[in-house]
């Protein structure tokens, strides 16, 4: 394999399945690679470069913390993915790389079929097989945000109806709240709060996120939707909560959200983190900031950041 720095971050970003945030936060925090820096300071990653992000991808997506592997040599991230017999850039890594990202796409087929059909017992039973089939962050990320992100597009262009969008929603917070309650939990871990704030509604977000936080060593205190700050900051008060997480989707004009935002950051101390997700965050961005928010733009990008969070607290 080739050490040139030939590659942009938008194309190792493609490649590699990670976000240009993600790349950038596991070079920042734990030098997963080393770009080399042109004159203009522009990054150039190398095929090595590509080939090691895309083995901490898949490491992750299995459930190891990033924390426990980065610093790992190449060749031992290779065992721990059962391919240290072949060669670097592994065709059996792309190919079932390939494969799974197929098999996605099926069960997102069969999703929308069920869901436009009506049959909730079909879609119950699909969701439920691809929750055993894939790793919980696979689920979550790359099965469950793109079917509702779906879902949203063809209610917004007429091709799904309201009742077929309420069908999917009740389902999937049905499966996605069965999970959570299975997951175990010590009083002796971080606390996490998590729930949308007044007027927001949606909780299919809130609820993958407080799924993704419970597997990765928080316990989590999940409220649902629609929660004034006053009784978001008074459960992070008994709790005594290192983070509370918001889910913003819908609706992105809501003029009283602004003024919870600022309640809430006035209202609990000020080491609480305040993390910030879910389709319609960006639209709040100016918010978000001037609480000092850390405003998130995908599942990982939040796993990334509670490790980072739970370290600092060891």
């Amino acid at each position: 394999m080739t050490d040139d720095y030939k590659y942009g971050i938008k194309t190792v970003a493609i490649h590699s399945g990670l976000t240009q945030y993600t790349i950038r936060a596991w070079e920042k925090r734990y030098n997963a690679v080393t770009p080399l820096r042109t004159e203009t300071n522009r990054r150039l990653y190398s095929d090595s470069d590509i080939y090691r992000l895309t083995l901490l991808r898949l490491l992750t997506e299995v459930g190891h913390r990033i924390g426990h592997i980065v610093h790992l040599p190449t060749k031992e991230l290779q065992k721990l993915t059962g391919t240290e017999e072949q060669i670097e850039q592994s065709p059996s890594i792309v190919e079932d790389d390939i494969l799974q990202t197929a098999s996605l796409h099926s069960y997102i087929s069969m999703c929308l079929a069920a869901i436009k059909e009506y049959k909730s017992t079909v879609l119950e039973s699909t969701l439920f097989k691809a929750s055993v089939v894939f790793s919980q962050p696979v689920f979550l990320e790359k099965l469950i945000v793109p079917l509702m992100y779906e879902i949203g597009t063809q209610w917004k262009t007429g091709l799904l109806r309201i009742a077929h969008e309420h069908l999917a929603t009740a389902v999937i917070r049905t499966l996605l709240g069965n999970i959570r309650q299975e997951q175990d939990s010590l009083p002796s871990l971080p606390n996490i709060v998590i729930a949308t704030p007044r007027g927001q509604l949606h909780e299919i977000g809130a609820l993958m996120a407080g799924i993704s936080a419970a597997a990765d060593g928080w316990q989590v205190t999940y409220l649902g939707p629609n929660l004034p700050a006053e009784e978001i900051i008074e459960c992070a008060e008994k709790n005594d909560a290192k983070a509370v997480g918001l889910s913003i989707i819908y609706p992105i004009d809501d003029p009283q959200l602004a003024s919870e935002l600022r309640k809430l950051r006035h209202g609990i101390q000020e080491h609480v983190k305040i993390f910030a997700g879910g389709a319609g965050a960006n639209a709040y961005t100016p918010n978000l900031r001037s609480i000092n928010a850390v405003i998130m733009n995908d599942l990982q990008t939040f796993r990334t950041e509670l490790e980072d969070l739970r370290y600092q607290n060891l």
